[in-house]
């Protein structure tokens, strides 16, 4: 075989392989953020993007966080794909809660609590909204908060 056949042998293998390739779909996959496993939502301490876990849940329904955690949060980490999670802070009456969207890593410290302050180290609750939720809160991917009156939670 001359070098020419050679050079077009080789040429169309790879060009074959490419386009296999990129026909091939990807399969689906869930990802970690932030040293966060999915399907979790993470607690820190400090910035998220220190990696300081110090809790997770990933249980859809309302959930007060254990002493030692109360309190505490300073960052969320929501890896859930289809799923939002408030975080409530049910001192405050009525309940303040900050609704997480899905796929979503925020510092508590960003978003001012509707009581004063911030919302780091306010959180004494967590809820997962699981199906049917599609992973917005209020119909966006934006975090947005709120009020709830108080006695609405199981």
């Amino acid at each position: 075989m001359t070098l020419k056949r050679k050079l077009a042998a080789t040429l169309l293998t790879a060009g074959l392989a490419a386009t296999s390739g990129l026909l091939t779909a990807p399969s689906a996959s869930a990802s970690s953020m932030y040293d966060c496993s999915y399907p979790r939502v993470c607690l820190y301490d400090g910035a998220y993007s220190a990696r300081n876990v110090f809790g997770y849940f990933q249980d859809t329904y309302y959930q007060n966080i254990p002493d030692g955690g109360r309190n505490r949060a300073d960052a969320v980490v929501n890896t859930r794909n289809d799923d939002s999670v408030w975080l409530l802070d049910t001192g405050a009456s009525p309940d303040a809660y900050l609704c997480i969207p899905r796929n979503t890593a925020v510092n508590l410290g960003n978003y001012t609590h509707p009581g004063g302050g911030t919302w780091a180290n306010d959180v004494d609750t967590i809820k997962i909204w699981g199906d049917p939720d599609d992973g917005k809160c209020s119909g966006t991917f934006q975090v947005r908060q709120g009020r709830v009156k108080d006695g609405w939670r199981p």
